[in-house]
């Protein structure tokens, strides 16, 4: 992958329980909205909170459902999906314009 692409790239995590149906509501949500952008655009993973315990408090992750974007907390709580689609488009847009921020995988 080069450089470019990697600028172009949004991460977006979701913070997820085991037992948590709000989590699932949110992850059959957030999955059609990326899924109308352009895939090449996006790194998109699901994380269990008692797994990924220590980056989830360490980026201000308190309860699921929770959205990270590049590794910001984003969305502590249930979110529309057109307020969803709305910063994700504003983060893609906002990125394709700056040529200096590099997004990892962690």
């Amino acid at each position: 992958m080069t450089s470019h692409e990697q600028i172009q790239k949004l991460k977006i995590e979701l913070f997820t329980g085991t037992s948590c149906p709000a989590c699932i509501t949110m992850k059959d949500k957030l999955k059609a909205i990326i899924n109308e952008f352009d895939q090449t655009r996006l790194f998109y993973r699901e994380l269990d909170i008692v797994e990924e315990i220590d980056y989830a408090v360490k980026i201000g992750i308190l309860k699921t459902p929770a959205i990270a974007l590049n590794s910001k907390l984003f969305s502590p709580s249930f979110l529309s999906m057109k307020a969803l689609r709305k910063v994700i488009l504003e983060h893609l847009n906002r990125h394709s314009h700056e040529g200096s921020e590099n997004v990892s995988d962690r």
